[in-house]
């Protein structure tokens, strides 16, 4: 027998899943595919970067605006028919976005440990891409993405906030070299 709470989760999960396959059959009776929002969410996150430093309240404007798309994409998907390109697409224009913004952090800050984590950031992410999607990753966009937000109010937090981010790639990629040790001696 299920408890009260159970209930109420799987009450929740079910409403949850009819509001967001309507939003998503939405935007499919205006026209806009999945693909069309993925476009539009690398587009408002290829502005937002350019704003990183230069205008703050663009910047997070723009980054909200982001990952808000990027999040339609997904629920426009799930009310269609998902595809494998869609998946590629969708995630290669995530981690576009991640790798930009971790990349302009690091040329703007210029320390050491920026570069090393913009490193680990394209090793883990080569694996994953490698192993065909299947080897395990953290990603890290919308912490990035806080991270730098956070840099408007203080910079000192933007340095916290990345070694988390560091911590968070070390972790994938200890993730990823188990996953590989598994299948190696499986």
């Amino acid at each position: 027998m299920k408890s009260f709470s159970q209930k109420i989760v799987e009450k929740t999960r079910g409403f949850k899943a009819r509001k967001q396959n309507n939003i998503g059959k939405f935007f499919l009776k205006l026209g806009i595919s999945a693909n069309m929002m993925t476009t539009f969410s690398l587009l408002i996150g290829l502005v937002a970067v350019y704003f990183l430093f230069t205008n703050h309240l663009l910047f997070v404007i723009l980054a909200t605006a982001h990952i808000i798309a990027d999040g339609l994409d997904g629920l426009i998907a799930k009310a269609s028919k998902e595809t494998k390109f869609g998946k590629y697409f969708d995630l290669l224009t995530d981690r576009t976005i991640t790798f930009l913004v971790l990349l302009k952090i690091t040329l703007y800050l210029q320390d050491y440990y920026f570069f090393i984590i913009f490193g680990l950031y394209v090793l883990t992410h080569s694996i994953y891409f490698v192993s065909k999607l299947e080897s395990p990753i953290i990603f890290i966009r919308t912490g990035t993405m806080i991270g730098a937000t956070i840099y408007v109010l203080h910079e000192p937090l933007l340095v916290i906030g990345y070694l988390i981010a560091g911590v968070f790639i070390v972790y994938s990629l200890a993730l990823q070299l188990q996953w590989f040790v598994k299948r190696i001696f499986s």
